[in-house]
């Protein structure tokens, strides 16, 4: 333990030595404003890379969501060259019926 508390004095005087007590202070001026800027830019990075991770999960959700819409409109693509779409167009709009097929319609109340 004396060791330990003569080494420290040692390192000390050595500072106190090549920087005079006025270059030490202002040594340890520029080591703690260094420790500030670090720390600084450490929490900037920490904040920029939570941003960017939920920018991350807004877009995978998005792609998702397209993914999904494209899907429906390849089928709703391939749903609309088929034979059932063309009959229910033509239902539809025109009114066309099959030949064996009766119509039945209401009659309107007075």
């Amino acid at each position: 333990m004396r060791q330990k508390s003569k080494n420290k004095g040692l390192i000390a005087l050595l500072m106190t030595v090549l920087f005079g007590k006025t270059g030490l202070r202002l040594l340890l001026l520029v080591v703690l404003v260094l420790c500030v800027v670090l720390g600084r830019s450490k929490s900037e990075a920490a904040a920029k890379e939570k941003e960017l991770a939920r920018q991350k999960a807004v877009y995978e959700e998005r792609l998702l969501l397209e993914e999904e819409r494209q899907r429906l409109l390849e089928e709703e693509s391939a749903y609309r060259q088929t034979k059932q779409y063309i009959e229910e167009l033509a239902r539809e709009k025109l009114g066309l019926v099959k030949p064996d097929e009766i119509i039945l319609r209401e009659e309107d109340a007075p």
